[in-house]
């Protein structure tokens, strides 16, 4: 009966405990169930755009040229070197042609050539002294080869007067005069042949002498106004062919560039000159490649244009404006430049479709700072995306 009792006992706190486990929440306070926050909505992202449209597009370059003359004539002493003794012309100073622009020191060349004046005048004299004195010794020989010879005929034609052996002395001094006046002839013509010809090369001398005082200076074959002077001292020493001066033209004038962009111009391309607001048009007539080797250091980087017509009143030194144009398209699908994207070597942009952005591959053309030209890859009116 005891054990029993225990049996319910324990059976009964085992359907309790279990009971509380099952009702379990019976016992605690309940909880309310915490609802899941409401998902924000994302912000709308708004790109800006440009409208890809149909128009002209040119690549080209501007910048200042100046007008010079371009008929020059370097002007250099050519046979020889020096000292400079002075250069007579200035910057800018008309010339006509034979003026005289510079001269070396001669270095005492000019009493040479007084000395050897002083010699010529001497042979001359000798030659005409020896002129004078043979002709009155060759015609007093000659006058008595004439007497002897008629007197040999006056007694040859009366032996019946003269004795034989008289007329045969006579024959035989005609004969001794012959030979005598030929050999005076022959004296004097030696003697003044040697003469001549020491008067030839002392007159050669000082030609030589008076040449190489010409050497000394140096003229102007042209007219024109003086665009260069060498910067040198009396006394300084100068090589020959070193250019001492440049006397150009100032009608005849071309336009000259110097700087970075002279590699981007082409011999023979046409190119837009403004001057005073007129557009002219001018053709490249010399660029840094188109010289010949021993010139490329003076013409690096230099451009020169000639005109097709100078404007009326310009002058050496004028400023004007240049355009070259390098490349252009006409009818282009053009596009901001800042739209255009690189990736993996190829052209991309993106473009605006129904609010997104979409990726597209693109084939370029013409470039300028701002703009490109868009070959294949786009229709004109999509909009592109610039940030």
């Amino acid at each position: 009966m005891e054990l029993h009792n225990r049996k319910f006992l324990l059976l009964l706190i085992t359907v309790v405990f279990i009971s509380l486990i099952l009702g379990g929440c019976g016992l605690f306070p309940v909880e309310e169930d915490v609802l899941t926050p409401p998902l924000a909505e994302p912000e709308e992202i708004e790109y800006r755009t440009d409208e890809v449209r149909i128009g002209y597009i040119e690549d080209s370059i501007q910048r200042s040229a100046y007008f010079i003359p371009i008929m020059h004539e370097n002007l250099y002493f050519s046979y020889r070197g020096g000292r400079m003794k002075e250069i007579h012309i200035k910057l800018g100073q008309n010339v006509k042609a034979g003026d005289l622009v510079a001269e070396l020191l001669t270095d005492g060349l000019e009493r040479e050539i007084e000395l050897q004046s002083i010699l010529v005048d001497s042979r001359v004299k000798d030659c005409s002294y020896a002129e004078q004195l043979a002709e009155i010794e060759i015609n007093a020989a000659a006058d008595k080869l004439s007497a002897l010879e008629n007197k040999y005929q006056s007694m040859h034609q009366n032996t019946e007067v003269y004795a034989v052996n008289d007329i045969e002395r006579v024959y035989e001094e005609m004969n001794n005069q012959k030979i005598l006046v030929g050999k005076v002839k022959l004296n004097y013509s030696n003697q003044i042949e040697l003469k001549k010809n020491e008067l030839a090369m002392a007159e050669l001398k000082l030609k030589q002498l008076n040449e190489e005082l010409e050497q000394h200076k140096l003229f102007s074959p042209v007219s024109g106004i003086v665009t260069y002077t060498l910067d040198i001292k009396e006394g300084d020493t100068i090589n020959a062919y070193s250019t001492v001066a440049t006397i150009s033209d100032p009608r005849v004038l071309q336009l000259e560039y110097k700087g970075d962009a002279a590699k981007d111009f082409v011999l023979g391309m046409e190119v837009e000159v403004t001057v005073n607001k007129e557009i002219y048009t001018g053709e490249v007539v010399l660029t840094p490649s188109s010289v010949p080797f021993a010139e490329m250091d003076k013409y690096k980087d230099t451009i020169l244009i000639k005109m097709e017509k100078l404007p009326e009143g310009v002058q050496k030194g004028d400023r004007a404006s240049i355009k070259l144009v390098r490349d252009f398209s006409e009818n282009a699908i053009i596009m901001p430049k800042r739209a255009l994207r690189s990736y993996m070597g190829k052209s991309l942009v993106y473009v605006l479709e129904d609010g997104l952005r979409v990726e597209k591959y693109v084939k370029t053309g013409v470039q300028t700072t701002t703009e490109v030209e868009i070959i294949e890859g786009l229709q004109p009116g999509e909009q592109v995306v610039i940030d």
